[in-house]
């Protein structure tokens, strides 16, 4: 199968599931709890990437890989941004350390 047919079958089943909703919104309404628990939605997310990225799960044969530069380049954010609260800084810091960590083969 062609990769232009099913990024083309891909948009359109978006569209179809996506565009009934937009239309509707504005004759909806969410109830407060749902607001709510949607207004954690953004955190669980991105710990549901970043974890298991972190810890190499996918990679190691016990299931955690724990030296890694990419655990030492998270811990590194994650210090940055608890000091700076400056997400430019924190993903300067972050990426710089993965990419020195990976660059002199330190693990």
């Amino acid at each position: 199968m062609s990769v232009a047919i099913i990024i083309l079958g891909m948009a359109l089943i978006n569209l179809v599931l996506r565009c009934p909703l937009f239309l509707m919104a504005d004759r909806i309404r969410i109830p407060a709890i749902i607001e709510r628990a949607l207004t954690h939605s953004p955190v669980a997310v991105l710990t549901a990437i970043i974890v298991p990225a972190a810890l190499h799960l996918d990679a190691a044969p016990n299931g955690a890989e724990w030296l890694n530069p990419d655990l030492f380049a998270t811990i590194a954010a994650i210090a940055t941004s608890l000091l700076t609260r400056n997400l430019l800084a924190t993903i300067a810091i972050g990426l710089g350390t993965a990419l020195v960590l990976r660059q002199f083969g330190w693990f």
